[in-house]
């Protein structure tokens, strides 16, 4: 028999790990291997799970399997395929993958929600007292491409319709935050700006060799052609004098490769002032007018702004573990 954690325990223990070829480690699980007993888990995963928040959810194929208790709590989940595409953590414990991860979770998260965590995903960062770097995990190309291959799942259908609108490469959730104020369609409450690259590789060449020591630089967000580059700067960062420095560094090297540069703050993402301000900023660059809109349009914005920058600041709140409060669905437009 077998363990597998889905939905809030998925979330979190996903965003914990550290080692990027246990995430690689797939593994096609029978339906018929699955265990949700309390006394399963307490003889084999206790211990191994501790640090994940109870109760632990786990997946089951059949009702009569779903127990709840104030350790486990089980939900079902039917795959027409009879297999569950599933990461070996040991011999008898297992993580549902981020993409069917991405599909359970659709079913408890609104469509913003969904969307951050679908970017955190397939994003270059874990969260474990802190965020740290890794490579990424996942493509917005795989969740498509794993929901279309789980007809009958629930969830599936809004999966399929906020993959589309995600930003793979996030090295934090403030970086989603602000990719997500910037471009998401002014109807969804963001500025319409085009959609840009998160964390691309710049080739470091000519004189800025002369003061980078990599062959490479990764701007938080770009566009390319228009030779515009975000930099964002957390608290967290200005505590070190080194990190400050750093920083600068960065800055220098890209204005040296001919990009502009825009240093946000986390100041800017909880004023609306100042994020629009950037906003007015990126749209003259691209060689755009701002569009602000009506009273209607601003409200929209700053309800939008704010909840952007909270789901950035409390990432926890995506695990789906506390009763969720029902949320209008707007439905998501390709952005500009």
């Amino acid at each position: 028999m077998a363990l597998l954690l889905g939905r809030g325990s998925a979330v979190e223990w996903l965003r914990r790990n550290r080692t990027i070829d246990v995430i690689q480690n797939r593994f096609a699980l029978p339906y018929d291997s699955l265990e949700g007993s309390r006394r399963q888990f307490e003889r084999f995963a206790a211990e191994e799970l501790a640090p994940l928040t109870r109760p632990i959810q786990l997946v089951v194929w059949k009702q009569e399997d779903r127990r709840r208790t104030a350790v486990t709590d089980c939900h079902v989940l039917n795959i027409a395929s009879g297999t569950y595409p599933a990461i070996r953590i040991s011999r008898l414990l297992y993580c549902s993958t981020p993409e069917l991860t991405f599909v359970q979770m659709a079913n408890l998260l609104d469509e913003e929600q969904l969307l951050f965590l679908g970017m955190e995903l397939c994003g270059r960062f874990g969260i474990d007292d802190g965020v740290f770097l890794r490579p990424q995990t996942t493509t917005p190309e795989t969740l498509i491409a794993q929901a279309q291959d789980l007809p009958g799942v629930h969830g599936r259908s809004k999966a399929l319709a906020v993959a589309p609108h995600i930003i793979a490469g996030a090295a934090s959730p403030m970086e989603i935050a602000l990719a997500l104020i910037l471009s998401t369609h002014r109807e969804q409450g963001g500025y319409g700006l085009p959609v840009p690259e998160l964390n691309h590789r710049l080739t470091v060449e000519g004189s800025a060799r002369l003061i980078w020591d990599e062959d490479y630089i990764t701007p938080d967000l770009l566009w390319a052609n228009a030779k515009l580059a975000i930099e964002y700067d957390s608290e967290l960062h200005h505590t070190a004098a080194d990190r400050i420095a750093h920083d600068a560094l960065r800055r220098n090297v890209l204005q040296e490769l001919g990009y502009r540069v825009i240093t946000v703050t986390t100041q800017h993402l909880r004023t609306p002032l100042q994020i629009e301000r950037v906003a007015r900023a990126v749209a003259l660059a691209l060689g755009r007018e701002p569009e602000l809109g009506d009273d209607e349009e601003r409200t929209r914005r700053l309800s939008f702004q704010a909840r952007m920058y909270h789901l950035g600041a409390h990432p926890e709140e995506l695990l789906g573990i506390l009763p969720h409060k029902k949320q209008p669905q707007r439905g998501w437009r390709a952005r500009r």
